[in-house]
Formats: C-alpha cells, structure tokens, sequence
C-alpha cells in the first residue's frame, strides 16, 4: 500500500504537498538612483540575485484508512498510523522551469481485528516547475507486509518509480499519478495475463489528491488504488502539516 502524503507526492502518493508557485520568487533588486548625484548619478542599477538552491525539514503525521478486497470478492477494512518526514529542495533565481525535489522516509502500521500490516518507504524524487504545473518523478524504495483476515502478503521489498503531476494556486494544490513497481517475492508480483486490471511491473498503483493552506497549516487527502498478486488494495489518507 501506498499511504497517502502530500504526493506527494505523492509520490507521492506518493506524491507532497507544496505551493506550486514554489517557495520563493525569483528576485531582482532595482537600486535607485539619486536625482541630486552621489553614487546613484549614473543611473538605476539593477542587481540579480545569484541562482541556487534552498531547503527545508519537513515532518507531519499520516492517519489512513485501508480496504483489501481480494480477488474472491471479499472485502476487509482497517485504519493506519504512521508519520513522513524528509527535506525539500528548489531552485531560486532562475527561469521558469525551475527543478524542485523531496527526499523523504515514511512508515505506516496498519491494523484492525482481524488484518495487520506495516510499510517502511525511503525515496527521492524531482522534477520541473512551471508557475502553476509541475512534474516529479524518482525512486521509491519500500517495504511492506500485509496479512488481510487469513490472506497474507508477505514480506517484500520493492522498487517504484512513480510519475506526480501537480498543479494549484497558493491556498490550493491538486495532485495525481501512477506508479509501477517492482518487487523482490515472486509470490507478490501480478500475473496480468490472468486479471483485467490495467498496470505493469509487478505491482501498479494510481493516486490523486488535494491539499489546502489554513493560516499556518497544510491539510491534505488523498486516494491510492493498488492492484497487487491478491486482488486490490485501496487506501484513504488525512495529512496534516505546519508551515513554517
């Protein structure tokens, strides 16, 4: 399963939650010129800002709600908890399209009486940003183990690749994206030969999401779609941020 951040991400999903107007403005700082002489005499100067990069810690909490339904038709239910944290980095003082990325960690228990899991995920992603769409895209390493009222997931690694497009204002940013993943048991990986669902890799999840700023705070929520070896996973997720 993949819990859901902004996107950040989802990715961020996976996919995060950022102004798409990014955090800081290119600047250029006109210098006055004084109309009686002195240093100014010679005209306006205009000074530009160096390009470089900044960055940010981030960290919030993840609060999930989770449903199997496996491919007897059965459906289970359960709630996560779980929290991400990571650095955010873009570019300043440069034209548009500017690069921005995240590299970011993030875990999820998930449990109810009769179905448990975890899910631990390290990755890096980057893109373009334009004034009001982005792109991002990177490697998401993960593992996870699920056990859904007697069908169990075991334990795998895996290694994603999700594609993010995001686009908004300042108060409002709406996410969304696939992800292809491919992982290391061979019990886990999707025979798309026997199933009508769409994907590829070994396991294939869609997102999308909406993130709003309150004042000082960032509230996102988002749906994931996986289909896994043993029918389909959905995950409904509540983010909650502060903005320095």
């Amino acid at each position: 399963m993949i819990p859901i951040l902004l996107t950040t991400a989802a990715l961020a999903g996976p996919a995060e939650t950022i102004d798409i107007t990014g955090p800081e403005a290119q600047t250029i700082a006109p210098v006055e010129a004084s109309r009686r002489g002195g240093k100014g005499r010679k005209g306006k100067r205009r000074q530009q800002a160096r390009p470089g990069w900044k960055q940010k810690f981030y960290a919030r909490p993840l609060i999930t709600g989770s449903t199997f339904t496996d491919n007897s038709g059965n459906s289970h239910t359960a709630v996560g908890l779980g929290g991400e944290g990571g650095i955010r980095y873009w570019q300043v003082n440069t034209p548009l399209p500017r690069l921005r990325g995240r590299t970011r960690v993030a875990g999820t228990y998930v449990t109810s009486t009769n179905s448990t899991g975890t899910e631990i995920k390290v990755g890096s992603f980057m893109g373009p940003a334009w004034e009001y769409v982005a792109l991002e895209s990177g490697l998401d390493i993960s593992w996870d183990k699920y056990e859904w009222d007697g069908v169990p997931l075991e334990a795998t690694t895996g290694y994603g690749i999700p594609v993010i497009a995001t686009t908004g204002v300042s108060i409002i940013t709406v996410y969304a994206g696939f992800q292809p993943t491919w992982l290391s048991n061979e019990t886990r990986r999707v025979d798309w030969d026997s199933t009508d669902e769409f994907g590829f890799g070994h396991q294939f999840s869609t997102f999308a999401g909406v993130s709003l700023a309150v004042d000082t705070m960032n509230v996102g929520v988002g749906y994931t779609r996986t289909v896994t070896a043993f029918g389909v996973q959905e995950g409904y997720g509540l983010t909650l941020g502060f903005r320095g």
